[in-house]
């Protein structure tokens, strides 16, 4: 989808014939059944990848890349972006994610943001209506448009240096050079997922083409052949073995679209 006209048209369309609609960002923290998804994806390029810097104030389309936004804040020396350092996907999606650190996301940036409505139009809600939480948000599940992020002027050095101290961490712990969904499951509070999923040995297990990370328990990494199923088989066996080792009930961070 290229602009607001073509997105809301489509969009009512399969509304009227009953047909699923999703948008999809960059494709990170999703995991497709084997058997695809019976609708329609839309992927916002276009005028939905376009942004501008108003003062201290970042108005972007919500398919705007994620660090894109990062590096240009860094030109402006704006911070507050730097949080998204190193994620991948674009805007809408870190924000239907609260996309951030253990410390700091995006939620706290948000002045207003741009969805298109059930009834095919586009509404502003302000930051003040909308709710963050640890990698969630209220606007799970809607259809992003825009947002507006209040920034703040920093010294550039002060900025890269928290940017690249961020990749730097995630570099060094999470596995690179392979195809993954992103962390499979939130951390409970006060707890690494990781931690438990590791602490219950399961780090390393394999099921068809799909392997535990070895060396970051709470990703799931594609060995060359896995399929939605492999992945989901073990999202199954570590929720039940976490639970039964340590009482814990881990809740997913990716999405599973389809059956």
């Amino acid at each position: 989808m290229h602009g607001k006209k073509e997105l809301a048209g489509v969009f009512s369309l399969c509304r009227r014939e009953n047909v699923p609609f999703m948008v999809m960002g960059g494709g990170s923290n999703i995991l497709f059944s084997d058997k695809g998804f019976p609708g329609v994806i839309a992927v916002l390029r276009g005028e939905f990848t376009e942004f501008a810097f108003k003062g201290t104030r970042l108005e972007a389309g919500a398919g705007a890349a994620a660090a894109l936004l990062v590096n240009k804040s860094l030109n402006k020396s704006l911070s507050g972006l730097e949080l998204l350092a190193g994620v991948p996907g674009t805007l809408g999606g870190a924000l239907c994610g609260n996309a951030g650190t253990k410390d700091s996301w995006i939620g706290s940036l948000v002045e207003s943001v741009e969805i298109l409505a059930e009834s095919g139009t586009f509404v502003t809600l302000a930051g003040k209506d909308l709710s963050f939480g640890y990698r969630t948000s209220n606007l799970s599940g809607k259809i992003i448009s825009r947002a507006s992020l209040n920034l703040i002027k920093a010294e550039k050095n002060d900025i890269l240096k928290a940017i690249d101290d961020l990749k730097r961490r995630r570099e060094t712990s999470q596995p690179e050079g392979v195809f993954c969904a992103g962390s499979v499951f939130k951390n409970p509070s006060g707890e690494s997922a990781a931690r438990l999923i590791d602490a219950a040995g399961l780090k390393g297990l394999v099921f068809g083409g799909a392997a535990v990370s070895e060396k970051h328990a709470n990703f799931i990494v594609n060995k060359g052949s896995a399929t939605a199923h492999d992945v989901k088989t073990l999202i199954g066996i570590i929720h039940a073995k976490v639970k039964e080792r340590f009482g814990v009930a881990l809740d997913l961070e990716i999405k599973i679209i389809g059956e």
